[in-house]
């Protein structure tokens, strides 16, 4: 599946990623439809990542089109301050956002989330997921939340599919049938 197929421009979207070479095909596409449509792209991504996806999208894009792209560790948002810590997340994720609000274009993100232990606290990441479905329906906003599948629970699975307005595989984009908005 192309990510550029799918014309939606807001919404929380919860993919579930297994192959790496198809998770980067979608992240570029992900950031193309974004330069289409003049947003600025967001991308937290980790370490092992990030200089894969810089080789290809230096060959792929403009620098002037790379200059709407904004590439960050996610260990910052993730790991620094121990173990996927919802303030600091937010903290950072709040920080990226006003560096980029300045230049007055619409905003979408791409986040691979990640964790130290075995396995997060799901309480701590339906918390996290909650703030996050918030923010993306309170700013009309368009953000993936990348999760590696073999780190995943189905207790994991379930609570991410329903937070999140969409599911995504390597393969399919769908509603996510399961999804509880619990806000106003």
């Amino acid at each position: 599946m192309n990510y550029s197929d799918e014309k939606i421009t807001e919404g929380h979207i919860f993919y579930s990623f297994n192959d790496e070479d198809t998770y980067l095909e979608n992240l570029i596409s992900y950031i193309l439809s974004g330069l289409e449509n003049h947003q600025i792209i967001l991308v937290i991504e980790n370490m092992k990542v990030l200089p894969k996806l810089k080789e290809k999208i230096n060959v792929l894009f403009t620098k002037e089109q790379l200059t709407y792209v904004r590439m960050v560790n996610n260990f910052d948002y993730y790991l620094s301050n121990g173990d996927f810590k919802t303030t600091t997340i937010v903290n950072h994720f709040e920080s990226d956002l006003s560096a980029l609000k300045n230049r007055n274009l619409p905003i979408r993100t791409w986040a691979h989330v990640e964790w130290y232990s075995s396995e997060p606290d799901a309480e701590l990441l339906n918390d996290f997921e909650t703030i996050a479905d918030e923010f993306v329906l309170q700013k009309n906003t368009l953000s993936v939340c990348a999760y590696p599948s073999e780190r995943l629970t189905s207790e994991l699975s379930i609570l991410l599919r329903q937070a999140h307005k969409y599911f995504m595989t390597d393969n399919n984009f769908s509603l996510s049938s399961l999804y509880n908005r619990t806000s106003s």
